[in-house]
């Protein structure tokens, strides 16, 4: 869920500098154990949007763990490569308490420790589960944001060890929501990323989420647990703030820089140049042409590429492919081309984007409002192109 920041780099080096990794300890027995879950605040920067979770193990003689499965080496051959393309290993890495809160104390973000109410047989299973997880032919995992991440990780332990008679009841705050739209509760205030992420994800993220499912997200997590029985008696059995810096202040961001309203501005320059009927605007329509058709391309070229190029599922059948059509990029060279071919694609294109606007709320994915004033654009240029591109145009303008 987050990847390691030069404090956490720096506490990691002490602690691998001060301490002995944890499989070279003794065993425990159970009830010399006790297990905990941190759940970690979110922070500004957009990796820490979402939280962190981990478990906290303290045993009788003095040992106290934090297992968290959020790390991954930025050292990596082709690390940035290897993160497009989702096919980055993340590792369950160990480090003392002391240690782990380094980042948390430095970042100012709260956290919070449930300590889980278990049997003695139980605490063993998920310490010696835990070890062994740690063993170096083991740690790594291909980490996916939605299914397999440091929440899940945690969540699949309890569902192992503790097996049907753990129970969870209902967590997700209302009926049907989705993937999409909790996550887009966290990127309130960070409407730009908020943007690429929904241009990026496809259908799949638009599914009713699962109490089992949200859990993906530490906060709720943190609340399945709290609120979950094993046995019918309590799971968590004490809930306390670790660490808390008071209140953060965080300026609200500013409502005119959202994208919707820079993109509403861009659309009505587009159309007041699109019918007017002077030259000077006519010249200018070329070069939008260009840079409207080049841009959607590009973006489609990127969107199939995520689609096909790249281990990320929720990228797969991604609508806004319907308006940002990759073989824009290309006709963007042709547009002022007043041929066959030209005025058949636009044609096509104007087609597509009024199919889009009039089912804009029936498809089966939420597109962001913010690239609706993009397709009214594609629809009235490729309309313009498609015009022009006649007999009865062509000699109306000579």
């Amino acid at each position: 869920m987050k990847p390691a920041t030069l404090s956490y780099c720096i506490g990691l080096f002490l602690w691998l500098m001060g301490t002995c990794p944890v499989a070279a300890q003794p065993p425990a027995a159970g009830c010399d154990l006790q297990i905990s879950l941190l759940t970690c605040d979110t922070g500004q920067d957009l990796y820490a949007a979402f939280g962190h979770s981990a478990i906290r193990v303290r045993d009788a003689s003095g040992g106290d763990y934090v297992f968290n499965y959020g790390t991954f080496d930025t050292d990596t051959p082709h690390f940035y490569w290897k993160f497009t393309r989702g096919r980055l290993l993340y590792s369950l890495s160990v480090s003392d308490f002391p240690t782990f809160m380094l980042e948390y104390h430095y970042e100012k973000r709260k956290v919070t420790e449930q300590i889980l109410q278990l049997s003695c047989a139980e605490k063993e299973a998920i310490w010696d589960f835990l070890r062994t997880n740690y063993a170096p032919q083991n740690r790594y995992y291909q980490y996916d944001f939605l299914y397999d991440n440091c929440s899940t990780r945690i969540r699949d332990i309890f569902t192992r060890v503790l097996g049907p008679g753990w129970k969870v009841p209902d967590i997700v705050p209302e009926p049907r929501l989705s993937f999409r739209e909790i996550i887009n509760r966290y990127l309130r205030e960070k409407p730009w990323e908020k943007l690429g992420i929904n241009l990026m994800f496809g259908p799949r993220t638009d599914r009713a989420i699962t109490s089992e499912q949200i859990m993906f997200l530490p906060d709720y997590l943190e609340k399945g647990l709290g609120q979950s029985t094993v046995a019918g008696k309590p799971l968590v059995s004490d809930t306390r703030v670790v660490y808390d810096p008071g209140p953060q202040p965080q300026a609200p961001y500013p409502f005119y820089l959202h994208p919707l309203g820079w993109m509403v501005l861009l659309a009505i320059f587009v159309l007041a140049v699109s019918f007017s009927g002077s030259r000077r605007t006519r010249r200018m329509t070329g070069w939008i042409d260009r840079c409207l058709f080049f841009f959607t391309g590009l973006l489609g070229c990127f969107l199939l590429f995520m689609w096909w190029g790249t281990d990320h599922r929720v990228c797969a059948w991604n609508m806004n492919l319907l308006w940002a059509f990759p073989l824009n990029l290309p006709f963007s060279f042709y547009a002022y081309k007043a041929t066959r071919p030209v005025r058949a694609y636009s044609l096509g294109i104007f087609v597509a984007n009024m199919v889009l606007l009039l089912g804009w709320f029936v498809l089966p994915q939420q597109l962001p409002p913010a690239i609706l004033p993009w397709v009214v654009m594609l629809a009235a240029r490729a309309w313009h192109i498609f015009s022009r591109s006649t007999p009865q145009a062509r000699l109306q303008n000579r």
